[in-house]
């Protein structure tokens, strides 16, 4: 995939506050998407899903019937990768934004991420897998 092409992916914001969602707040269903403080739309946030799916940075998971509605949506390893990226995003904006205007977590994650962003991308990976792991396992069982 050429550099162009991944910057096309992301073109808007909401594939970036959606992979943000899911690494860093474990986000899965769309009624945690639409939680988020950025409020995204019903027909923009299905677009988005669509186009991470199938642009392989998140996969779909089924609770019981794979045809029925319920479904929650994970990052890929490809999805992982982004990680990063997402990570200097939002260093960025914890940085160059008013601290009074940040959440407690987004506080905590500048502190952490300033003072060893390595170990900080290396735990985030981690319990992202254990989250995944758990989430998969309840959608085989159900």
């Amino acid at each position: 995939m050429s550099f162009s092409q991944s910057a096309n992916l992301f073109e808007d914001q909401w594939s970036f506050i959606i992979l943000r969602d899911m690494l860093l707040l474990k986000r899965s269903t769309i009624k945690e998407f639409k939680s988020s403080r950025e409020k995204i739309d019903d027909n923009t946030l299905s677009k988005t899903l669509k186009k991470l799916e199938i642009n392989e940075y998140i996969e779909v998971l089924h609770d019981g019937d794979p045809e029925g509605n319920y479904k929650k949506y994970i990052a890929s390893s490809k999805g992982l990768s982004v990680l990063p990226l997402l990570m200097e995003l939002y260093l960025f904006s914890c940085i160059e934004f008013d601290e009074a205007t940040l959440s407690p977590l987004e506080i905590n994650f500048k502190k952490d991420a300033t003072q060893n962003s390595a170990l900080l991308k290396d735990t985030i990976i981690k319990e992202y897998h254990n989250f995944t792991q758990e989430l998969k396992t309840v959608s085989v069982l159900n």
